[in-house]
């Protein structure tokens, strides 16, 4: 059965009764609109307060009460009304006047049914396609922001496009995402963009409002629009959408528009159920993301201190190493996330050595030259094992470039100076200063001083100048002996075994 097409409602007003009973019969009984006449205007304001109407035709001046009062209640109401104004006093004032109110026709009495029904007509053609393009603008703006949702996985900039989208498309207004971060507790605001003009529009984006309060409570959308009193009159809407994820609510979506022609409908929630939407499924997938993230980072976090137990004497190198690379990255001035990237990547730098046979990484002597090649392979056998972790890739350069030495003698791709990434010039440096003071089943530690020593003779050759410089401006600083990771590194005067191992006097003694 064909879907019954929807009857346009009109209001006819004009003080006097005939006009309405003549243009009521005109347009229902010949053009089958549904037709509501009124000759006392205050009445027409009311009804127009409380019902939907498409198109409103209003005499200019109905004794004290003027027609564009008629206008701008319609207008404020029901943006996308047609008004069509009738006079018999016309002037080219008035007419300018009304037009620019947002008046769609001027109509002089007397008039012509026909050319009133051809007005109407005419008012609603343009009416449909009005609406129609604000549909397709609507559905392009929702479809660029599904693909441009797709592009990251970062929650701050999906729900900073999720908010822009929703103000362009309601014109404007004020919008907040709140989030419940604990569950039972009262949902957090994430993001606010837009102005609060007064304190209860601000107490509203930020969640602290009885309309807030509902919508979380009822699960559905909660809407209120009414008039504020000041200089000037103003409609202010207020929307609350629940954002629903796993059928539970965590947490709200929250418009504000205050102005006649923004003002969100109830026809138009359904924009913002899908907008709210969105944003729940923005929010799920990025809580999904990071479990998946820390699962991932526990499983291989467990995997290099498997590593790290079958050798007594490295145990603690990616905690110490971690720290002190740290240390360097701030002086680097680099931002949280690419410090999330370092923990990340000095953690999991040698984890290639789970293929390495135990025998050649805990042999207490020298390595043979075979011996050597095998370990050479740890740096590229763990890219290996996590290039098929996206989330885990900024770690790669760790892994791959971190005993790359900066005159192109290290391994595993002979790299030299700047060509070398900036994440393995500062992991070689640490990774040695480490290897030097500590423990291993072919050498004994020596002092911190020494190991300063030892990098600063190779500075500009094994190691990145910056890098040694920056580690040399700590030491001096005490904050690595503030660290409390070394037992000796606030004490230079600390004496151990030499420096270099036997048979090696060109180089401080290599990280395996």
């Amino acid at each position: 059965m064909a879907e019954k097409e929807q009857v346009h409602r009109l209001v006819v007003v004009d003080d006097e009764d005939y006009i309405c009973s003549i243009v009521k019969e005109a347009l229902s009984a010949t053009e089958g609109y549904q037709v509501i006449s009124f000759s006392d205007p205050r009445k027409a304001t009311e009804y127009l307060e409380k019902n939907h109407v498409d198109l409103v035709l209003t005499d200019l001046v109905m004794g004290d009460f003027s027609g564009v009062e008629i206008l701008d209640q319609a207008l404020r109401c029901h943006p996308d009304c047609i008004v069509i104004l009738m006079t018999a006093y016309p002037t080219v004032n008035n007419a300018i006047s009304v037009m620019r109110r947002g008046a769609y026709e001027y109509l002089v009495k007397p008039f012509k049914l026909e050319t009133l029904r051809s007005a109407v007509r005419r008012g609603f053609e343009h009416q449909a396609l009005t609406r129609e393009n604000l549909h397709l603008k609507e559905q392009v703006a929702l479809y660029k922001l599904s693909e441009a949702m797709g592009t990251t996985t970062d929650l701050e900039s999906n729900l900073a496009l999720v908010a822009e989208t929703a103000r362009s498309i309601f014109g404007g207004g004020a919008i907040s995402i709140l989030v419940n971060e604990i569950p039972g507790r009262p949902a957090v605001p994430y993001l606010v963009q837009g102005k609060s003009p007064d304190d209860e529009t601000e107490s509203f984006l930020l969640g602290d409002h009885p309309l807030c309060a509902a919508a979380l409570e009822k699960m559905e959308a909660c809407f209120e629009s009414r008039e504020i009193k000041g200089r000037t009159k103003r409609i202010r809407s207020l929307a609350a959408h629940p954002l629903i994820a796993q059928g539970r609510s965590i947490g709200l979506l929250n418009f504000v528009a205050e102005d006649p022609f923004m003002q969100i409908k109830l026809g138009q929630l359904h924009l913002l159920s899908i907008i709210a939407a969105k944003v729940a499924s923005a929010i799920e997938n990025n809580r999904l993301y990071n479990y998946l993230q820390e699962s991932y980072l526990k499983a291989i976090t467990a995997l290099a201190n498997a590593i790290e137990a079958r050798d007594g004497y490295t145990r603690g190198h990616t905690d110490r190493v971690t720290v002190l690379a740290e240390l360097i990255a701030r002086r680097l001035d680099w931002d949280d996330k690419r410090l999330t990237e370092l923990k990340m990547g000095c953690t999991l730098h040698d984890i290639g050595k789970i293929a390495i046979p135990d025998a050649i990484l805990n042999k207490p002597g020298q390595l043979t030259a075979e011996e050597w090649r095998c370990m050479e392979t740890h740096p590229q056998l763990g890219v290996k094992i996590l290039e098929g972790i996206d989330f885990l890739t900024p770690a790669l350069p760790y892994i791959l470039y971190h005993h790359e030495k900066y005159d192109g003698s290290g391994y595993p791709h002979r790299m030299a100076g700047t060509d070398i990434p900036i994440e393995g010039r500062l992991l070689m440096v640490v990774d040695t200063y480490d290897a030097i003071v500590s423990d291993r089943p072919y050498r004994k530690g020596v002092a911190a001083e020494r190991a300063i020593e030892e990098l600063q003779r190779y500075r500009g050759r094994q190691f990145d100048p910056l890098i040694v410089d920056i580690l040399v401006a700590v030491w001096n600083e005490g904050k690595i002996g503030n660290l409390g990771i070394y037992a000796d590194a606030s004490d230079p005067a600390s004496e151990s075994a030499p420096a270099r191992t036997s048979g090696r006097t060109e180089s401080p003694p290599p990280s395996r």
